[in-house]
């Protein structure tokens, strides 16, 4: 009875109790049986159950409570006790888009649990903050990956079904991320009789009071994709009657912005906004992250439409919330950690492989002498099998090491090119000031031997010249100024404060710059390319600095683009003949200003005089392969070879012109 109270709260739920008897009141009496408890195993299951009816109303409280209860685990010595323990603490950590620490709680538990030799069922919880951790950051394969697990597990037991109901219902979840409504639905079909036939329920007909409440908010997603507007609606609703009179501040916070994502199906903008600030009011109660970042992005989209202001603020909000859950630094930790624990599982099943060679060593020792001499045979060839896997080891070593001395390479080319691009455009009005410089110095000394001669015409004539010669010199060194000046504007971190803008001039100095800082890192990079700019275009209140960025990411893989395609026909396996010499590559941007095309919404009050500007880079390379065009705006996605990008450059300028 005690594996199955863990499954049905690990995993987070709080089971509503059918009588009318508050949780608090509840969560007070536990507190009291912890302080009051006289033996560690009471404190402990006291300690356990108060951080999990905190989960979804608290989970500061949580991980307090979880931690209490880790500490009375490790001192009773229980090993089913300190993973239940770790599974809790883990979850609040993923709601508090503590993803690092998370994965580390979650990896440390298969580890106890395996120095243990414990059966994989009392892993069901960690599974699922594992599959958890792995659909936030988008890789969905992993995701399944251990929801399959939780599927797979034994049958026989009560916990093993809780299990599987809860690896199915994690299935949808990423099924419903991907669009595939049908594959949602059938998914959790096969958990409902699983959560109907929980042993202790009252009857079968009240299954909705203990079903995990996301059920039912996964369903209603799959249902809006669908277009069943009603039945969407409905278990939405129905999720807000099972958790709002527990102050389960988690469900209710997803389930208001979902009910906000079912009136903006409809069109309708006062009662999405009215939903979304809900979500968001009740995500802001316990600091949970994503439901804080859903709303705000729901918000900010809504009010683009009415409120530019407060579109903008909830923009930089759902940003703040965004980066606290995928910064950077969450990410690589994320991927250090995963990186260290698969070394680690290699080193251990080498151990492995090690010892179970031993005891055939051993066993051939005990044998006849022939066997004696197979055994000396079979020894050595396993001391030689070991130093070629050090080898190889070692080789794998530095082959990391190079890599990441590749990675820093290309950060230090990437730079290369903007100042390779930057001393380019700097050289040409350098040159006209050094050119003038010395034709005026020799010009000043014809006209000191012609006031030597006494010829005041030739004397004037000469001076004349000479003053050209300076107002040029004038004119080049302002412009060097002006190149100096731009430059310094455009490589400075981003104030977010706009300014009037030429953006025929700011598309013309990225597109050169991107071209020269090519050619300085490659000397074989050639390509044509042209500029078609609208000469009417006004200037318009932009951030500079991003919009570069922008520009200089497009104008970056369009070059690279044509490049790759120009390489391919230049290959003598590749070519096609005649048809491989006609190929020119080129990149073409282009401005224009064309009427504004007014939203649905607002057509009744859009003014006609409205224009807006189009930029359009545009490359004549392969393409983008139609496979791959739903995820080019995915943050890390690449299709260029490992160490030639990021996979942030377009993820960012998304976001940005967003």
């Amino acid at each position: 009875m005690r594996l199955i109270f863990c499954l049905i709260l690990a995993f987070g739920y709080l089971n509503s109790n059918s009588q009318s008897i508050s949780v608090s009141k509840i969560i007070d009496s536990l507190k009291l049986e912890m302080r009051q408890a006289h033996d560690k195993q009471s404190k402990f299951s006291s300690a356990i159950e108060v951080a999990v009816r905190y989960t979804y109303a608290n989970p500061d409280s949580t991980i307090k409570y979880g931690e209490v209860a880790l500490t009375l685990a490790e001192q009773i010595g229980d090993i089913n006790s300190e993973i239940w323990a770790l599974a809790v603490i883990g979850e609040a950590n993923i709601y508090k888009a503590n993803l690092p620490t998370a994965m580390e709680l979650a990896l440390t538990a298969i580890e106890r649990c395996a120095e243990s030799s414990l059966d994989n069922n009392f892993l069901g919880p960690t599974y699922y903050n594992l599959s958890a951790i792995y659909y936030e950051i988008q890789d969905y394969d992993q995701a399944l990956f251990y929801a399959g697990k939780m599927v797979k597990m034994s049958k026989t037991q009560t916990n093993d079904r809780l299990s599987s109901a809860f690896g199915y219902y994690l299935i949808a979840n990423v099924y419903e991320r991907l669009g595939q409504p049908d594959s949602v639905l059938k998914n959790l079909e096969r958990s409902l009789p699983i959560f109907e036939n929980i042993p202790g329920s009252a009857n079968t007909s009240a299954w909705q009071d203990r079903v995990w409440p996301g059920f039912y908010n996964v369903r209603a997603k799959a249902y809006l994709q669908l277009g069943k507007y009603d039945f969407a609606l409905r278990d939405l609703f129905k999720v807000l009657e099972i958790t709002e009179q527990n102050y389960e501040y988690f469900h209710s916070a997803n389930t208001y912005s979902d009910i906000a994502l079912y009136y903006r199906e409809l069109g309708l903008s006062d009662s999405t906004i009215f939903y979304a600030q809900k979500g968001l009011a009740e995500a802001n109660i316990i600091n949970y992250t994503q439901g804080q970042m859903a709303a705000s992005i729901i918000l900010a989209d809504e009010y683009e439409k009415i409120d530019p202001v407060k579109s903008l603020f909830y923009f930089k909000l759902s940003e703040e919330f965004k980066n606290k859950l995928y910064g950077a630094g969450n990410i690589q930790i994320l991927r250090d950690i995963i990186e260290k624990d698969e070394q680690r599982r290699e080193d251990l099943a080498g151990a492995k492989e090690a010892y179970r060679n031993r005891l055939r060593t051993n066993a051939f020792l005990g044998s006849t002498f022939t066997l004696l001499v197979i055994a000396v045979f079979l020894y050595r060839n396993s001391r030689s099998k070991q130093k070629a896997k050090q080898k190889i080891e070692l080789a794998y070593d530095q082959l990391k090491s190079t890599q990441s001395q590749l990675i820093q390479s290309e950060k230090m080319a990437s730079l290369g090119e903007l100042t390779a691009g930057i001393a380019h455009e700097i050289q040409n009005p350098l040159n006209f000031v050094n050119n003038f410089s010395e034709v005026s110095e020799e010009m000043i000394d014809e006209m000191n031997d012609e006031l030597n001669k006494g010829d005041i015409d030739e004397v004037k004539a000469i001076s004349s010249d000479l003053k050209q010669n300076i107002q040029k010199i004038h004119h080049h060194g302002q412009r060097a100024s002006s190149i100096v000046k731009g430059m310094l504007e455009h490589s400075r971190t981003s104030d977010g404060k706009k300014e009037l803008t030429d953006i025929n001039k700011l598309a013309d100095e990225y597109l050169r710059l991107a071209y020269h800082g090519l050619r300085a890192k490659d000397k074989s990079f050639n390509a044509e390319f042209k500029t078609d700019f609208d000469p009417n275009l006004p200037k318009i209140n932009v951030v500079t600095q991003d919009i570069g960025r922008v520009l200089l990411n497009l104008i970056n893989n369009a070059f690279y683009a044509v490049h790759e395609k120009a390489a391919r026909h230049s290959d003598p396996e590749h070519s096609e003949g005649e048809e491989s010499n006609k190929y020119q590559p080129m990149v073409t941007i282009s401005t224009k200003i064309l009427p504004l095309t007014p939203l649905p919404d607002r057509q009744a009050g859009s003014k006609g005089g409205e224009k807006r500007i189009v930029i359009s880079v545009r490359d004549n390379g392969e393409g983008i392969p139609e496979q791959v065009r739903d995820k080019i705006f995915q943050p890390f996605f690449t299709t260029k070879p490992t160490g030639s990008g990021t996979g942030l450059g377009l993820s960012l300028s998304y976001d940005i012109v967003k």
